[in-house]
């Protein structure tokens, strides 16, 4: 028993509980920040237990610090006894109690030193293993949790008011916009959603189909200054609410923006995503103070007519001229539609746009966009274009039109091992957006993935059977690429409301220019730029009228 005391004495005596107790401690937050960055850089699921088992090694080797016996300093014994007075029994006893006191602190200090280098001894080893499979290792794709992704289906317009739809849209489209900048979640481009608004909803089957775990559902009711939102996010494989949530508040901006953050917010807690302080600051953002303008802009964002979309967002800035977010949106608009139209003076307009988008918030996600707009439209610099794009990803690192757009622009910058993997990602965010599909298919066949490139096509045609672009995309791709006139014969037969210009390539490439220019002649030049959105073979029929004009001229002049 005096064994055991003398034990819990030396043990008390040595520190070694607090020597402990940070030890663990501080293995356990370490622990915790390497479980982090081992889920956010992919690295390999062994690495954290790797982690511990280092720091289980170490833990013997501080415990066995602690237990170093002191090296009590020389000292000289005397020959002789003699005697003592009190004061010189005082002053050793004082001696004694200085040395002992000093050997102790030595002792402790090195205790902790030991235990200060074991601990980062071990930190530093999974460093180094954790740095060498990143430089050396093979990386696998990166696994994406499939608890971590939502699909936010079309909010319903309670009350059937035909002049609240737009602010539901644009609700529903801000709420999406939120989540977009959660690195950590895979939300559901707006495009792919919006195929479920109007149709009877299985949960079930949509999330199938858009390859998420999780769906929310919402409704808005709005009545004069009163606004209501209700949603419900619901586990998809049992159809059970994980969590749901009515928000009735006035109608003003920091309500409306409040309940957006809330949403986004309780989302990310629910599904346990990794949320950053960066992107929560993000989220929190208030873009204006101004109701009437926030409404403008919500509706010019959503409007897919041009005129429609740019008058919405001006009146959006006159009502705020602080909106740096309408400013960049409607140069970016504006950008595009003048480079299309040739329109110096539209084009200067949305240069003055983006000047004031640029002066109110330089680093913001739409000023990025709108700048590589500018890019690309009016100095044609890819580089720069690609630049601005790259800036806006890490604000948005989920958008999938983002990301769709950047892949156009590396694929013109002929990047296309990153458009294609960039692709990739727009099309895992947005599975039923054709344009989505019809680019992978470019892009695998300009790399000559032939079998990947066609399944792709047929994707595109299978996700929107009206539209003409997939169609002559995959007629020029059996053509040109794979040289197959009899297939594309067959695939023009299929498809006989599609395929008179078709015929005409058909004939080019065969080398029967006589037919080729027989359809050229027989048809007004306008319409076959409307039927033909191939370029390409408008070009060429073109280039045949022209040799066999020059031909029959020639044989005209020669003397007989």
């Amino acid at each position: 028993m005096s064994g055991l005391k003398h034990l819990i004495a030396e043990i008390h005596r040595r520190s070694l509980w607090q020597v402990l107790l940070i030890y663990v401690g501080g293995a356990w937050i370490c622990y915790e920040i390497i479980d982090t960055i081992t889920d956010r850089l992919a690295l390999p699921e062994w690495l954290p237990a790797l982690a511990i088992i280092l720091f289980l090694i170490g833990l013997p080797v501080v415990l066995a610090t602690a237990f170093v016996h002191e090296v009590a300093p020389p000292t000289v014994t005397p020959t002789e006894p003699s005697p003592l007075t009190e004061a010189d029994a005082a002053r050793i006893e004082s001696e004694a109690a200085a040395v002992h006191l000093q050997t102790r602190r030595r002792h402790r200090f090195l205790t902790w030193r030991n235990a200060a280098a074991t601990f980062v001894i071990v930190v530093a080893a999974w460093g180094v293993v954790a740095t060498g499979w990143l430089l050396l290792g093979e990386r696998a794709p990166e696994a994406v949790d499939p608890r971590k992704s939502i699909a936010v289906l079309p909010f319903e317009n309670i009350g059937d008011v035909e002049e609240n739809q737009a602010f539901t849209d644009g609700i529903h489209d801000d709420i999406l916009t939120h989540l977009y900048k959660i690195g950590d979640l895979k939300a559901i481009s707006r495009t792919s959603v919006m195929e479920y608004r109007d149709v009877q909803r299985n949960l079930k089957l949509i999330a199938e189909e858009l390859g998420v775990a999780t769906i929310l559902e919402g409704g808005i009711q709005r009545s004069g200054n009163r606004v209501r939102i209700n949603v419900q996010l619901i586990d998809a494989e049992t159809d059970e609410h994980i969590w749901a949530e009515a928000y009735e508040e006035e109608l003003t901006a920091d309500n409306v923006f409040a309940i957006q953050v809330s949403i986004a917010e309780r989302i990310a807690s629910e599904l346990r995503v990794l949320f950053l302080p960066e992107e929560q600051e993000r989220i929190a953002a208030r873009p204006t103070a101004n109701l009437e303008a926030y409404e403008y802009y919500l509706r010019g964002r959503v409007a897919l007519d041009f005129d429609t979309a740019t008058g919405m967002l001006q009146r959006a800035v006159e009502l705020d001229p602080n909106f740096a977010a309408a400013w960049a949106d409607l140069a970016r608009r504006r950008i595009y539609r003048s480079f299309f139209r040739m329109d110096t003076d539209l084009r200067d307009k949305g240069i003055e746009a983006l000047n004031r988008a640029i002066d109110l918030a330089p680093d913001a996600f739409e000023t990025y966009v709108a700048r590589a707009a500018y890019h690309r439209q009016v100095t044609q610099d890819m580089d720069q274009a690609l630049e601005q794009l790259r800036f806006a990803e890490r604000l948005r690192p989920n958008d999938a039109d983002l990301l769709a757009t950047k892949a156009y622009d590396l694929q013109f910058a002929g990047q296309w091992d990153e458009a294609l993997t960039t692709l990739e990602k727009a099309a895992e965010l947005d599975p039923l957006n054709s344009g989505v599909a019809i680019s992978l298919a470019s892009a695998n066949q300009r790399r000559g993935d032939f079998a990947e490139a066609e399944r792709y096509f047929d994707r595109a045609i299978a996700l929107d059977p009206s539209n003409p672009v997939a169609y002559d995309r995959k007629f020029r791709f059996l053509v040109r690429s794979l040289g197959d006139t009899t297939r594309a014969r067959e695939f023009a037969d299929q498809h006989p409301e599609r395929s008179k210009p078709w015929q005409a390539a058909l004939n080019y490439v065969r080398r029967d220019y006589g037919k080729a220019l027989e359809f050229y002649l027989s048809e007004p030049m306008s319409q076959v730029h409307v039927n033909t959105p191939n370029w390409y073979i408008v070009k060429k029929i073109y280039q045949v009228k022209r040799v066999s004009t020059m031909r029959l001229r020639h044989r005209r002049r020669r003397p007989s």
